[in-house]
C-alpha cells in the first residue's frame, strides 16, 4: 500500500452511508483539498444516490458494505452474503458506472457475532473468495469510536483518534486506516472531521483512498 516507507498514509474511510451526513463530509473533504474511502449500503432514500455519485465524481473511492448491512441477512450463509454482496456490486456500478473493487465487512472481519453463530472461518473463507473475484477486503487500524452511540461529542471522536492512531509503544501508525460513519446519525462525525483532518496535517499525514 505504500511504496516510500518514510512517507506516512492515512485512509479516511467512512461507512453505512450514504446520507445526509454525506454531504456535508464532501464539503469538508473538499475545503481541506483531500479525499476518503465510502463504504456504503443501497440508500435508504432514492435521493441520497445523488451523494455518492457526487463522492466519486470528486475523486473518492467507493466500497461495497453489502446492500443492506442487516446480520441475520447477510450472514445466514455464504449463498445469502453474496446474493446481498452482488446486489451491491451492481447498484455501485450502475451508479458510478465503474466496477467496486473493495469491500468492508459490517462489522468487520473479526467480527465476535458472526464468528460465535457460524465459526471463525466464515468470513475468513468469504474473504478468499472475494480476493480471487479480484476484490480488497478492509478492516481498518484506528477506530474513532463514533459507532458507540449517537451524540458523542466531537471533541471525543478527535481525542479518539489522536491516541489510536499511535501503536503500543507510542508510534505513529503507518499505513492509519479511520473508522468513521457517515449514517444519518452520526452528525458529530461531521463536526470532528475538519479537526481530524487537521490532526492527522499536523503529524504529516497524506491522504490517500483505498483501492
Amino acid at each position: 500500500m505504500n511504496s516510500n516507507p518514510t512517507e506516512k498514509i492515512v485512509y479516511l474511510t467512512f461507512d453505512d452511508g450514504p446520507s445526509k451526513n454525506t454531504e456535508l463530509i464532501l464539503d469538508i473533504l473538499k475545503d481541506n483539498d483531500v479525499h476518503a474511502t465510502f463504504f456504503i449500503i443501497s440508500p435508504y432514500i432514492e435521493p441520497h444516490i445523488k451523494f455518492v455519485e457526487r463522492a466519486y465524481k470528486e475523486g473518492n473511492a467507493i466500497g461495497n458494505h453489502t446492500a443492506d448491512h442487516e446480520f441475520q441477512h447477510i450472514y445466514t450463509s455464504e449463498e445469502a452474503f453474496f446474493n446481498n454482496f452482488e446486489k451491491q456490486q451492481k447498484f455501485i456500478k450502475e451508479t458510478t458506472g465503474s466496477d467496486c473493487t473493495i469491500f468492508r465487512f459490517p462489522g468487520g472481519s473479526h467480527n465476535t457475532i458472526v464468528a460465535n453463530s457460524r465459526g471463525k472461518d466464515f468470513t475468513k473463507n468469504i474473504t478468499k473468495k472475494l480476493n480471487e473475484q479480484g476484490i480488497n477486503v478492509y478492516d481498518w487500524n484506528v477506530d474513532s469510536g463514533d459507532a458507540k452511540g449517537n451524540n458523542i461529542p466531537a471533541e471525543t471522536l478527535i481525542q479518539n483518534v489522536a491516541k489510536n492512531i499511535k501503536d503500543k509503544e507510542g508510534n505513529y501508525k503507518n499505513p492509519a486506516i479511520i473508522l468513521m460513519h457517515d449514517c444519518m446519525t452520526k452528525t458529530t462525525t461531521v463536526e470532528a472531521l475538519p479537526g481530524i483532518i487537521k490532526l492527522l496535517k499536523n503529524e504529516g499525514y497524506t491522504f490517500r483512498t483505498l483501492k
